[in-house]
């Protein structure tokens, strides 16, 4: 089974500034199965011209016909490079990036209990919290206390996405 997600809803961990390129590292994929290898072809990234690699050339020189080059590995996080040319700093690569969506293989989900996770993101759809496993209990006094806390005339307001909590066989 597989799902598609924006990049904009990974979180962006790390800028990382090579010899010949730079590379964003994203969190891992939501509910991927595990990865062996950077090349192993079950993520696609839409909207980009864009090779799969292992991690260890992400410093390489990217080939010509592509803009991008991306590795998936064990740790299931998204390592996005290109040229150093293509985007003078990580504002403008973020900038450009936003709109890709990215399909990949879910791993074996298994239910976890009575649990959920909620996901509060601001009216651009930048996400602002991500919970651990909670109770719809527990859910709503955290959707209540953002509530209550965001300024929505200066900040804007907030959306939430609830969803069942999974283990990843």
């Amino acid at each position: 089974m597989e799902t598609i997600i924006k990049l904009a809803e990974l979180k962006l961990e790390q800028f990382v500034q090579g010899t010949n390129n730079n590379w964003l590292i994203f969190s891992t994929l939501p509910e991927s199965k595990q990865h062996s290898s950077g090349i192993d072809g079950d993520v696609i990234l839409n909207a980009l011209k864009a090779v799969e690699i292992i991690d260890a050339d992400l410093d390489v020189v990217i080939d010509a016909a592509y803009d991008y080059s991306y590795s998936i590995s064990t740790d299931n996080k998204l390592k996005l490079a290109f040229a150093k040319s293509k985007h003078a700093d990580k504002g403008s690569a973020l900038d450009s990036l936003k709109c890709v969506t990215i399909t990949y293989e879910l791993g074996d989900l298994k239910r976890n209990g009575d649990y959920y996770r909620v996901i509060a993101r601001d009216n651009l759809g930048a996400e602002l919290h991500r919970t651990n496993p909670l109770t719809l209990d527990q859910i709503d006094k955290v959707i209540s206390t953002f509530d209550s806390t965001r300024d929505v005339s200066t900040s804007g307001y907030v959306k939430y996405e609830i969803k069942p909590d999974f283990i990843v066989n």
